[in-house]
């Protein structure tokens, strides 16, 4: 029997609603928590939040969330989660409601709740500003889940603009799991995915199918240099991206899924 996928939207419409209002100590709780994530290692100010997802909205925002993308905390508390939805570029939300959110829930099934605390759950995408302009986000992310189900109850997180940073509309999920003890930078990736909202920029270029035909073929990085007149980290910068591209982990991973498609 087949598992039920279960998707953001999904998860929103069918998740049980508690009759309690949530308890204030508990939103103080889960927002010392995020504090606990390491903004001031990133380049950018960053927000903290909490989502309640059994009330649809967020119940904490901290931080200088008008500054970094135009909005006061008021409307995005106030308007709960289908505001958010409604401003969240819709090819970036597909992505992320079938197939990141998805993850992250079998993810949480599959782990102990004494356990779910130890992973880092990260991702990007895009988001209008009140003035219309697409700003590229950021967010790592932890979540508190039911005892039972395991399903996410509460979400928090941060939130960080670099849209400075980024120079196309490709979405990168990562599950990292943070070692007790050792810091953040010191956590173990688990899982790194890339997805191409933009259906272009996940298609091999000419150049990188030519050189993918070499490689597959048998020769090395500075053999294909050799043959086609370009320096080996040339060569070794088309390989990293066609990975990207095509998530796969290796060069024999990424020539079968060639051949599958019929790119060579």
């Amino acid at each position: 029997m087949s598992t039920k996928l279960i998707t953001y939207t999904g998860l929103l419409n069918d998740i049980y609603y508690r009759s309690k209002e949530i308890d204030t100590r508990e939103v103080i709780r889960l927002v010392q928590q995020a504090r606990s994530i390491p903004q001031q290692l990133l380049p950018f100010k960053g927000i903290i939040h909490v989502i309640d997802y059994t009330k649809r909205r967020h119940v904490g925002i901290s931080g200088p969330l008008k500054e970094m993308i135009g909005y006061v905390p008021r409307d995005i508390m106030d308007n709960g989660l289908d505001f958010v939805i409604d401003i969240f570029q819709k090819d970036d939300f597909k992505v992320y409601n079938e197939s990141i959110f998805t993850c992250i829930v079998e993810k949480l099934k599959q782990t102990s709740q004494q356990q779910q605390d130890e992973l880092l759950f990260s991702f990007n995408y895009r988001m209008k500003s009140p003035g219309g302009k697409w700003m590229h986000l950021f967010q790592q992310t932890c979540y508190v889940t039911d005892p039972v189900t395991k399903l996410p109850l509460y979400n928090i997180g941060m939130v960080t603009d670099i849209s400075a940073l980024k120079k196309n509309n490709s979405m990168v999920f990562s599950i990292d799991k943070k070692n007790n003890g050792a810091g953040f930078l010191h956590a173990e990736n688990i899982l790194t995915e890339y997805y191409y909202p933009d259906q272009e920029e996940s298609q091999l270029s000419k150049r990188e199918r030519e050189i993918l035909g070499r490689l597959a073929d048998g020769l090395s990085s500075k053999q294909v240099a050799d043959k086609l007149n370009l320096s080996e980290s040339t060569i070794v910068n088309h390989r990293k991206n066609m990975l990207k591209k095509t998530n796969t982990k290796n060069i024999a991973e990424l020539v079968r899924y060639a051949i599958n498609k019929g790119l060579i």
